[in-house]
């Protein structure tokens, strides 16, 4: 994307629990591995079993070694290729070095700069705290193409899948997201008193003097309808709207977590519809960003997310290459989570293969969310599965991921859908772990409200796991795996 300068603004470059009580006539242990089976696949599920039989012989290490990627091969690629590369540093400490860009997490330090030979790439590898270098890397959205045909798409299937049908609904709840911005006029967007539930709108593709960002909020920079002139006259002036969203992603995810469904009288209403919104735009109309948009996005969540409240970060996109959760976007997800904000990673759609988990759903302390097809009860097809190159288990947990039913975008050229009927034009089936991922993240806002009225304090993001490893439905009752991790979330009752 060019870099465009202008006045005020410039273009950035860049781009129901089901009941299991009857084994029907097998011992308990034939039936949990029969519904194993049944859930994920007969292959798959020899392939749990193998690998924990090989690890209660301890011999997991020989399956699954360690292995550290603190340098990414591209580097290289770009060394013999160019003669330099274009890299980003991480580290524990400041550094000397020369750099384009810097952002900070806390103690982390992610430095923008060129390297000219594999002797400067070994140098900053031995420098006391670095942890990786990277090269620059594209990142989409976590959706894919399905058909819609035997899929009974009157069914508000995320909702009845994850329970999330009860009292909790995600109030006062602050969820961020990181995406192709929203369909702010949508009506799903506003609540019962006609206010926008968006608290706050970030752009990060475009930028205001010094800062990296643009920044929207209705209560100070005036309504929807004035937003929406500014968005226009910006979009015809650099085709790309500043908040808008022109790719339809973003506005799926949001109504995902919390739509109010009043376009479809109630029906198709998010999982946690009592919660509210930051929106912060990284992705271009094409579905396309790049490690520089990403982080100055998390950076800027990073940086506000105790000032607004935010306790929920979902990200629906990534991508596919070697780590073992020491590249930049991961660790800068990890020092979000230190900072107490729940992050929800896309596992990724590249297929039921082993070491397929996206980048950052590699994360060490985020929850990485596989997909699961809720109409037919199994394993989606798509849904990446791990463990990481480090031999940790990933996913974390799968979510209600193919043809869910969420907002549509009005600015967007997305496919109508004649099953969806006069709906059509309000809403859209997606596929992908970008739409399980706020399925859980959904649950999560739930389960936030539920354990402050029920326990009186605030949940940590471990107390959200130990609740669903207990409460949650298993699809693996054995062990946590790498294909559903610790199974189903499901929203309190």
């Amino acid at each position: 994307m060019p870099f465009v300068e202008r006045k005020r603004f410039v273009r950035r470059k860049d781009e129901e629990r089901r009941g299991w009580g009857s084994y029907g006539g097998y011992s308990a242990l034939e039936h949990r591995v029969r519904r194993l089976a049944h859930a994920v696949s007969l292959p798959l599920a020899v392939a749990i079993a193998v690998v924990f039989a090989l690890a209660a012989l301890g011999a997991f290490a020989v399956v699954k070694p360690y292995v550290s990627v603190r340098v990414d091969p591209d580097v290289y690629s770009l060394l013999s290729e160019r003669g330099s590369a274009e890299v980003y540093v991480s580290s524990e400490a400041p550094l000397p070095i020369g750099a384009e860009r810097v952002w900070r997490f806390g103690s982390l330090y992610v430095y923008k700069t060129v390297v000219r030979s594999a002797g400067e790439v070994e140098a900053l590898l031995n420098t006391p705290g670095v942890r990786s270098v990277y090269a620059e890397k594209r990142l989409r959205p976590a959706v894919v193409s399905y058909s819609a045909s035997g899929y009974d798409l009157s069914r508000d299937v995320d909702n009845e899948f994850h329970e999330a049908v009860g009292a909790w609904t995600g109030r006062g709840v602050v969820v961020a997201i990181i995406d192709t911005g929203i369909d702010y006029t949508h009506p799903d967007f506003f609540d019962e008193k006609n206010n926008s539930v968006v608290r706050l709108l970030v752009s990060v593709l475009y930028r205001k003097g010094a800062q990296p960002y643009v920044i929207w909020d209705f209560s100070k920079n005036g309504s929807v309808s004035s937003l929406l002139a500014f968005d226009k006259r910006y979009w015809e002036e650099y085709g790309e709207p500043v908040f808008l969203d022109a790719n339809g992603h973003g506005t799926h995810v949001a109504g995902i977590v919390a739509g109010r469904g009043w376009a479809s009288s109630g029906k198709y209403r998010g999982v946690a519809p009592g919660a509210s919104l930051v929106i912060v735009k990284a992705f271009d109309k094409t579905g396309s960003s790049s490690i520089d948009l990403c982080l100055t996005a998390l950076e800027w969540v990073h940086d506000n997310a105790r000032p607004l409240g935010i306790r929920i970060l979902s990200l629906s996109w990534g991508a596919y290459f070697a780590s073992d959760g020491s590249d930049p976007l991961s660790l800068a997800v990890d020092s979000i989570v230190d900072e107490g904000v729940w992050v929800f990673v896309a596992a990724g759609n590249a297929g039921n293969a082993p070491n397929t988990i996206a980048v950052p759903g590699v994360s060490r302390k985020a929850v990485t969310v596989g997909a699961w097809d809720a109409y037919y009860d199994r394993l989606a097809s798509f849904s990446s599965l791990g463990p990481t190159v480090d031999g940790r288990m990933k996913p974390d947990f799968v979510g209600a991921g193919v043809m869910t039913v969420a907002p549509k975008s009005a600015y967007a050229q997305l496919p109508q859908v004649p099953t969806l009927g006069d709906l059509g034009d309000r809403y859209v089936p997606m596929s992908g772990t970008s739409m399980s991922t706020p399925c859980v993240a959904g649950v999560a806002a739930n389960f936030i409200e539920y354990y402050e009225r029920c326990c009186g304090r605030s949940p940590t993001l471990q107390d959200f796991v130990n609740w669903m490893t207990t409460n949650g439905r298993r699809v693996n009752v054995f062990y946590k795996d790498f294909i559903t991790g610790w199974g189903i979330p499901l929203s309190p009752r």
